[in-house]
């Protein structure tokens, strides 16, 4: 094991509602913010404009791309004030000869203008991340909607990271049923103090959340999030698992920790107990999972003799580490962020199936009421 710096971020949390920070002077400002979605795809020379009406005197707009932007779906704002108790301003968002369809972060009424919208804005920051959540029993999913249109930050340039968007997201359903198969989806209590927590990673620089490299997270989730150990599986451009970056904030302090292949990273809850352990196999064969060492242990790793995630990822299951691999399932995903439409295929070693498909908000990840689980047709 070797500590290190390294430049991935830990959230504080998924969605802050009213946001206060430490300023570079040493006061505290508090931040609140809007997404404005366009009608239809689209790219102009000019950013839209923003215009405080009321409350003026006291909210400030934040420049740079963490915090204001724009991309083909939308643009995106935040303002700042050094007043604690500031109630959140009037704005008015001047966007010319654009077809405005929503404003997520608006307080009450959204009043069309000859050349855009005016509304309150809520507490909050601007809800520029995307994803859906998924309970069951102590494991909690997060799949964060990757949609090249709005790639933002480190992910700006360069290709596209299509390969490690759908290999982790291949991981990450098969690592649910690796967590149903040891039991940790049956009930609330996983026999430590706190959670699982699968999530992706984010492209779109969402309130400057650096998530790159491309990685997925397996996680011990503490109550309240601080301290929560977030292990980083970090991906090449292969779709393959490297190394496991483990990070964990403490409030007062951060700790991190880089784990290499056959290396234990045991995970603990707050009382210090370790609640599983997660060992990166070398060659990129995967992740191992076990609650201690002498217990079964699990495995998610690439379906595919050729060794990649990208087509589906495999579970399987060993009693002993001298024991032979049993296969489990095999498991792919695959998710059209344009649409807002997510598929889940599970099938046997028999070639027995099962499927299910998620429809969500494509501007906030949100479930739809009715369209949560629908049946799909088996796929091999």
């Amino acid at each position: 094991m070797v500590r290190q710096r390294f430049s991935l971020r830990v959230a504080t949390g998924l969605c802050a509602t009213w946001c206060w920070a430490a300023s570079a002077g040493g006061t505290f400002t508090v931040v609140c913010g809007a997404k404005v979605v366009r009608e239809e795809l689209g790219q102009d020379r000019d950013l839209p404009r923003v215009v405080i009406e009321r409350e003026a005197g006291s909210w400030k707009a934040l420049s740079g791309e963490a915090w204001t932007g724009a991309n083909a779906r939308e643009f995106y704002f935040t303002l700042e004030s050094e007043t604690k108790d500031s109630p959140p301003p009037s704005v008015r968002v001047v966007w010319p000869g654009v077809r405005i369809s929503r404003v997520l972060g608006a307080a009450g009424a959204v009043t069309p203008t000859p050349d855009g919208v005016r509304f309150t804005l809520g507490r909050g920051r601007a809800p520029t991340s995307v994803g859906t959540s998924l309970v069951e029993g102590a494991v909690h999913m997060h799949l964060f909607h990757n949609w090249e249109v709005r790639r933002a930050g480190s992910y700006r340039g360069g290709p596209w990271p299509a390969v490690e968007i759908q290999a982790q997201l291949n991981y990450l359903f098969a690592a649910r049923e690796m967590c149903r198969a040891m039991g940790f989806a049956a009930g609330d209590d996983p026999g430590f103090k706190g959670d699982i927590r699968l999530y992706g990673f984010e492209s779109n620089f969402p309130n400057g959340h650096v998530d790159h490299p491309p990685h997925f997270h397996i996680m011990l989730g503490w109550p309240g999030w601080t301290g929560t150990q977030a292990g980083h599986f970090m991906l090449d451009g292969k779709g393959r698992v490297v190394k496991n970056v483990l990070m964990a904030d403490h409030g007062t302090r951060r700790e991190s920790a880089t784990y290499g292949p056959d290396a234990v990273c045991r995970m603990r809850d707050p009382d210090g107990k370790v609640g599983f352990e997660l060992i990166v196999l070398p060659g990129g064969s995967g992740v191992v999972m076990r609650r201690a060492e002498g217990q079964p242990e699990f495995r998610i790793g690439p379906a595919s003799d050729a060794g990649s995630a990208l087509d589906a990822v495999a579970v399987f299951r060993r009693e002993t580490r001298t024991a032979s691999w049993e296969r489990l399932c095999r498991v792919r995903a695959e998710d059209d962020a344009a649409t807002g439409r997510m598929e889940i295929w599970v099938t046997g070693p028999d070639g027995q199936g099962r499927a299910e498909a998620l429809t969500y908000d494509v501007d906030t990840g949100s479930l739809r009421p009715a369209a949560a689980r629908e049946p799909q047709p088996r796929r091999n």
